[in-house]
């Protein structure tokens, strides 16, 4: 049976509130959402919420100096200018805290800071634009001496418990 409205919206609430996601609505000027909505077709990007969540994290991860070659001029000039326009972020708490260190070192508030980030990369071009809305890849290598860890101990439980033993009907 499909759960109604009011039982979607209560999973909702608890999975929100186990992953200690925070709901941002922010304000922003005219043309922000079409700039994003750009940078999300460049990107193959279908949810706002995932391409905010990129940008923020990788400039974070880029530290002051990116944002401030990316956005700066964004957040100056724009500080007083009136926000109609408004998008949604349903921020987990890393995604937060980054974002709160990003506002922290230009001094501005969360629709500012998405704001400055969204027409500070659409200004990169498409091209450009692409390393900041895609998903980061980790790398995972194992070393040998790892990897010789790995069989022994897998060995060492093979032994330990060999599971069922089976039993093949005799041929004679």
């Amino acid at each position: 049976m499909a759960k109604d409205q009011a039982e979607r919206d209560r999973s909702r609430r608890e999975k929100a509130k186990r992953l200690q996601e925070e709901d941002l609505r922010l304000k922003v000027r005219p043309g922000t959402k079409q700039a994003l909505l750009e940078l999300m077709e460049w990107a193959g990007i279908e949810e706002q919420g995932e391409a905010m969540t990129l940008m923020i994290h990788h400039i974070e991860a880029l530290g002051h100096h990116a944002l401030f070659r990316i956005a700066r001029h964004e957040i100056e000039a724009h500080r007083d200018v009136v926000r109609t326009e408004s998008l949604r972020l349903s921020a987990r708490k890393r995604t937060g805290q980054h974002l709160s260190a990003i506002c922290g070192w230009a001094d501005a508030n969360y629709s500012q800071m998405i704001e400055a980030l969204i027409h500070g990369i659409h200004a990169l071009d498409r091209l450009h634009s692409a390393k900041f809305l895609t998903p980061p890849r980790h790398k995972i290598s194992i070393s040998p001496h790892q990897a010789l860890a790995f069989d022994r101990k897998s060995l060492l439980m093979i032994q330990q418990d060999p599971g069922e033993e089976i039993i093949c009907p005799s041929t004679t």
